[in-house]
């Protein structure tokens, strides 16, 4: 259900001319916490780190380089990120759960011979493989990147709307000038969101794909 009973008319029209729908990975297409979770206890297993886990997860958005770096010393941070990898990939990854919406969301996209990019923190062939083991097809990767570097692939592959759980999501969208789209399956509250800039906050991706179908259609059901 949407926070908002009705789609803001930007983001019904920017759909209707959209060649391409952008998407974050992490906690708004997949539920990444798990496996995360899993991932970073063996790095502290088998580094002898003290990564705080569920401060860890709490965070998700931000490169995993980068907030390793809040419990790991620069000169470790190397082995920590290969061990994080290797164990996400071949244990974490089966933990990996789509989020209510997503693969509708996917497949209205494609039903809609439309485009959907994700763009990532995720570097591309992490991403790609989660994407696959969760059944999710796109059209393109970029990954890598956060906050404001978002901004430049979005216009890269025209993107007319982006759809994130993050305040940095909304920013990067509102640098690319084009309607962001909020989440709450993050950690971020409807009003944080709303303050960074969001145009339609929505508790899952359902009533985006639903609006995604609409505008392919035709159909508007947006009168009250």
């Amino acid at each position: 259900m949407a926070r908002y009973q009705h789609e803001p008319a930007d983001v019904r029209e920017a759909l209707r001319r959209a060649g391409a729908l952008g998407a974050d990975l992490d906690l708004t297409l997949l539920d990444t916490r798990a496996a995360t979770a899993h991932a970073l206890r063996a790095v502290n297993r088998r580094c002898g780190e003290t990564i705080d886990v569920d401060a860890f997860v709490a965070r998700l958005g931000p490169p995993i380089r980068q907030e390793l770096a809040h419990w790991v010393a620069p000169e470790r941070i190397p082995q920590a990120v290969e061990v994080f990898r290797d164990c996400f990939l071949s244990e974490g990854i089966h933990l990996l759960r789509p989020l209510p919406g997503a693969g509708d969301l996917a497949d209205a996209v494609t039903a809609a011979s439309r485009r959907l990019v994700v763009i990532t923190s995720r570097i591309p062939q992490v991403a790609r493989r989660c994407l696959t083991v969760c059944g999710l097809s796109t059209a393109a990767v970029v990954g890598g990147v956060t906050g404001p570097e978002k901004a430049a692939p979005m216009t890269a592959h025209r993107i007319a709307v982006y759809v994130g759980d993050h305040v940095l999501d909304m920013q990067a969208a509102k640098i690319a000038g084009i309607p962001g789209i909020a989440v709450t399956t993050g950690s971020h509250r409807a009003g944080e969101l709303r303050q960074a800039g969001a145009a339609w906050i929505l508790d899952d991706l359902t009533d985006l794909a639903h609006l995604v179908r609409r505008t392919h259609t035709g159909i508007d059901d947006t009168e009250p």
